[in-house]
């Protein structure tokens, strides 16, 4: 289917990384016991070698039959955790973690606590956090009717052994791992119950920007599955891969003109020159590039909380008058954010 807080301890910054590689598909796996997953904090990470991507199988993609689902609801938010492991593919040695021989996946999930099924919603997160960092942003996705799956990603995260970008490359077939282990689910267990199948949307912060682009657009790690990408926060050309054009697959990006590691000029220069339509170019005037993501009551926040359920809800809900209102949402904002089309 295709159309178109609280007192902080620590201030965490996220960069986006400058290189993508990805080797094979996502390989086969098995699901685990649940593990805890903790926040960690690290400074700006050094710059990484450029690496050259190749291309690799993906799924085969999915058709949704189903009637378009409901909008204009909120819902009570639930959470749960899920420990995928995939086999196929190891973790590289990183400080003091000596490296294993396969992947280990900690998978956060907010979901909405009514019965039914709503679309997926898959996260990545930026350098040296997990998922928690960005619970207000995902916990408001979930009550507006989606399954917001986010994975800690294996020493991006500072997990084992402090962050790095040491395997970042993998992020991109750990995304595509998780898709396929989420949708594997028993109907039985509580994700799997709620969870539509047909309807799956990849969003992503900083480095977790261009894991998303990466399954909607790089050559190297197209994921059919993928419906809608949100990428935020970042110059899409650190990719530096190969991407494909007129897809037809919906991208938001969301840039900030006060962005401390990505210059706006060079950011929306290149996504005006290289992203096709459906795309929804967002500038956040005078934001910078965390708490438009994470403080709940920022006005950049709230404002891009809407923006975000009017994308969703007008691309993986095929309710496609709601894309109407994303430039109408910016332009009553008071100079806080424009959009492009």
């Amino acid at each position: 289917m295709s159309i178109v807080g609280a007192v902080a301890v620590v201030i965490v910054v996220t960069v986006v990384a400058w290189f993508v590689l990805r080797s094979d598909g996502g390989g086969e796996g098995v699901e685990a016991g649940s593990a805890s997953s903790t926040v960690s904090s690290a400074a700006a990470p050094p710059s990484a070698p450029v690496v050259a991507a190749t291309p690799s199988s993906v799924p085969t993609p999915t058709t949704s039959t189903s009637a378009a689902p409901p909008i204009d609801r909120t819902y009570g938010v639930t959470t749960a955790e899920r420990t995928f492991v995939d086999t196929s593919r190891p973790t590289s040695p990183n400080g003091s973690f000596g490296g294993a021989p396969s992947r280990t996946l900690v998978t956060s999930f907010w979901l909405p606590n009514e019965p039914g099924t709503y679309p997926l919603v898959v996260f990545a997160h930026g350098y040296a956090v997990t998922p928690d960092f960005y619970v207000p942003m995902l916990e408001r996705w979930a009550a507006a009717g989606y399954v917001v799956a986010a994975p800690t990603y294996p020493i991006l995260s500072g997990i084992p052994g402090g962050a790095s970008h040491t395997d970042y490359e993998a992020t991109f077939d750990d995304s595509s791992f998780v898709i396929s282990q989420v949708l594997g689910l028993d109907r039985g267990d509580v994700v799997g119950a709620r969870v539509d199948r047909d309807r799956i949307a990849v969003a992503g912060h900083s480095d977790g920007e261009v894991v998303a682009f990466g399954l909607g657009f790089l050559v190297c790690c197209r994921d059919p599955r993928v419906d809608a990408v949100i990428a935020m926060a970042g110059n899409l050309e650190n990719a530096n891969n190969d991407h494909a054009r007129d897809t037809g697959t919906p991208i938001l990006h969301v840039m900030e003109t006060n962005d401390e590691f990505d210059p706006y000029g060079p950011s929306i220069a290149w996504s005006r020159a290289n992203l096709t339509a459906p795309r929804f170019l967002l500038t956040l005037h005078g934001a910078s590039h965390v708490p438009p993501y994470t403080v709940a009551g920022d006005p950049h926040f709230e404002l891009l909380a809407r923006v975000v359920i009017d994308f969703l809800d007008g691309t993986v809900k095929e309710h496609a008058e709601r894309l109407d209102r994303i430039g109408q949402t910016a332009a009553a904002s008071s100079g806080l954010a424009t959009l492009e089309r």
